[in-house]
């Protein structure tokens, strides 16, 4: 029988945390905005393009958080992997449900031009037998649409079907799918954050998915 694990990127497979941070604040001094920490736009990171630099700024319209956006995007293309790594243990996890049968996804609501410069650098050596940016599309997370393709497409029960994520739109989507969430709590969310949506499986470090995706 047919299983799937479904991973998001940013907080999850990919630490990345400072470049997009890096990016953003180089971003934002462009347009003559203030400069921001980790910590505080770590709050923000794995919300949809335009509403993380709302989220972040406060008050701009949404038509300068695009321009904001899209400038940051010619950033990360160029400097956006310069800090990012993949989390210690996570490359040995995959290759242990890869042994247990999983078809491996990686699904995130980066865009395509936003991930392209991580598939070569860190993605290509994971083994993923599917990967999945849906940004600016109608899959984008919460949205349960890409996980039902890829249900249909690897031929899973949803009960054979979990989504890995540190946001709570991970959550949230796995939960609309009808799929069981597993929450990390190694990325950019805590635990409460995360109980608050609906998780209830969490894993503190990579090894741990192990025990709960059997």
């Amino acid at each position: 029988m047919n299983k799937i694990a479904i991973f998001d990127a940013d907080g999850t497979v990919l630490d990345t945390l400072e470049d997009i941070c890096d990016c953003m604040n180089q971003a934002f001094v462009h347009f003559g905005y203030n400069t921001y920490t980790y910590e505080t736009m770590r709050k923000s990171v794995g919300l949809n393009s335009d509403e993380l630099v709302r989220n972040i700024l406060g008050d701009v319209t949404k038509e300068r958080a695009s321009e904001i956006w899209d400038y940051y995007i010619t950033i990360v293309e160029k400097k956006g992997t310069v800090k990012t790594k993949v989390f210690s243990g996570m490359k040995e996890v995959l290759t242990a449900l890869k042994a247990r049968g999983y078809y491996l996804s990686l699904f995130t609501n980066k865009t395509a031009d936003e991930l392209a410069p991580f598939i070569p650098l860190f993605l290509d050596a994971l083994g993923f037998d599917d990967i999945s940016p849906v940004g600016g599309t109608e899959m984008v997370k919460p949205s349960p649409k890409r996980i039902n393709a890829l249900l249909k497409q690897f031929d899973v029960l949803k009960e054979n079907a979990f989504v890995v994520g540190d946001g709570e739109t991970d959550v949230l989507t796995a939960l609309n799918a009808g799929v069981t969430p597993v929450a990390v709590l190694w990325g950019n969310r805590d635990k409460e954050q995360l109980e608050k949506v609906g998780a209830k499986l969490f894993a503190n470090e990579p090894r741990d998915l192990l025990d709960i995706i059997k």
